[in-house]
């Protein structure tokens, strides 16, 4: 398994300069959402792994995602970017994807919390493929495409400065995902907002 990259939820684009605080930004993003029983269970390790190593966050059960391909983030959300980003996801043709995290980890990152997240292998190749489908999109509408090397899928469940090692779960994170979704993150509110939605049809 590479290493699991965060390179877009570090990085800011050109409207926003480095180092500026996220309070008060947009962002925008494709995702698949876990079903309410999946944030349940996903909710009760996040309990379990909190109570463990006696972390103080909480998870964020409101926006519990996997991330496919962040697009960009903004000051003000600009409705050309979105124009473009619908006209890439209308792009894709996929099947439903069988996801499975079976592994949990703390992810360091010098100097700021970490993120508590699952992962796994279950699933990989189509949502590969998703994330290079919708890049090419991107990159056809106009936006940066943003594929990545390194893309690995995983579900973040909180932030936390304590370390977690890398486990097995002794009972994996299943889902079948029947949609993707173009998400706008409010930044600094834990606010998610569904833009618009596709079915993965085969």
């Amino acid at each position: 398994m590479n290493q699991i990259s965060f390179d877009f939820e570090d990085r800011r684009s050109r409207r926003r300069r480095p180092g500026e605080n996220h309070s008060g930004g947009h962002r925008l993003f494709f995702a698949l959402c876990p079903p309410a029983a999946v944030e349940r269970q996903a909710a009760s390790i996040a309990d379990d792994y909190g109570k463990a190593f006696s972390l103080s966050a909480k998870p964020r059960l409101t926006t519990l995602h996997v991330t496919i391909i962040g697009i960009d983030d903004y000051e003000e959300l600009p409705e050309d970017a979105v124009f473009a980003a619908r006209q890439a996801g209308a792009t894709v043709e996929s099947a439903p994807i069988a996801i499975t995290f079976d592994r949990i980890m703390g992810f360091r990152r010098e100097g700021k919390a970490r993120p508590l997240v699952l992962y796994g292998e279950g699933g990989l190749r189509l949502l590969t493929r998703l994330h290079v489908q919708l890049g090419v999109g991107m990159h056809n509408a106009g936006l940066r495409h943003n594929i990545s090397r390194d893309f690995t899928p995983h579900m973040t469940l909180l932030y936390d400065r304590k370390t977690v090692p890398t486990a097995s779960l002794d009972t994996p994170v299943s889902w079948t995902a029947s949609e993707f979704l173009l998400i706008h993150s409010v930044l600094g509110k834990t606010e998610h907002r569904i833009i618009d939605r596709w079915p993965l049809l085969g």
